[in-house]
């Protein structure tokens, strides 16, 4: 009966590009605004890998060889959006890909690149839509960009990685 399921839960190719596709009408008008009308788009689902400490995305070696960006968002197996903000992210393009990035093997024999959820870079959001950045804004000093908390003025990805680096403290502190 779990095979059953699961077999139910397969989209096909074609359902999967037309969830991809109206995933990126939301961020159709930021790619525009920033000059990159086809942007690479891959939503992907944020996971921790059995004995990893933290968040990663997976790509396939096919999505790194483009050689380009790569734009993300987190979204369930179901290519449906995870996070209610819509957080759009860049994967900024990496020429060591394939000796920095762990590559594993699922058990259906795909091998898949694991990059760390805190290299992604935060672009856009529901907050920031409307917001113009030109393609040297985004290139050029993307790290300047960033979605920072109003009442801290530290980003998303700062807070988290203290949290985390409190939480593992406290887990070596109750494992001894």
């Amino acid at each position: 009966m779990i095979s059953t399921k699961l077999k139910d839960n397969i989209m096909t190719p074609a359902e999967r590009k037309q969830k991809v596709s109206k995933l990126r009408e939301e961020h159709q008008p930021y790619f525009d605004s920033i000059g990159e009308k086809h942007a690479l788009y891959i939503p992907k689902m944020a996971y921790r890998p059995t004995g990893k400490d933290e968040l990663y995305v997976s790509f396939f070696p096919s999505e790194l060889e483009k050689g380009k960006d790569i734009y993300t968002e987190f979204v369930s197996i179901q290519y449906e959006s995870e996070d209610p903000k819509r957080t759009l992210y860049l994967v900024k393009h990496n020429p060591h890909w394939k000796e920095e990035y762990e590559l594993i093997t699922s058990n259906s024999g795909f091998e898949r690149h694991l990059i760390p959820v805190s290299e992604l870079k935060p672009m856009n959001d529901v907050t920031s839509r409307g917001q113009k950045f030109t393609t040297k804004d985004v290139k050029q000093d993307f790290d300047k960009i960033k979605l920072p908390d109003p009442e801290t003025g530290r980003d998303m990805l700062d807070v988290l990685k203290g949290i985390e680096r409190a939480l593992l403290s406290i887990s070596n502190k109750l494992n001894k």
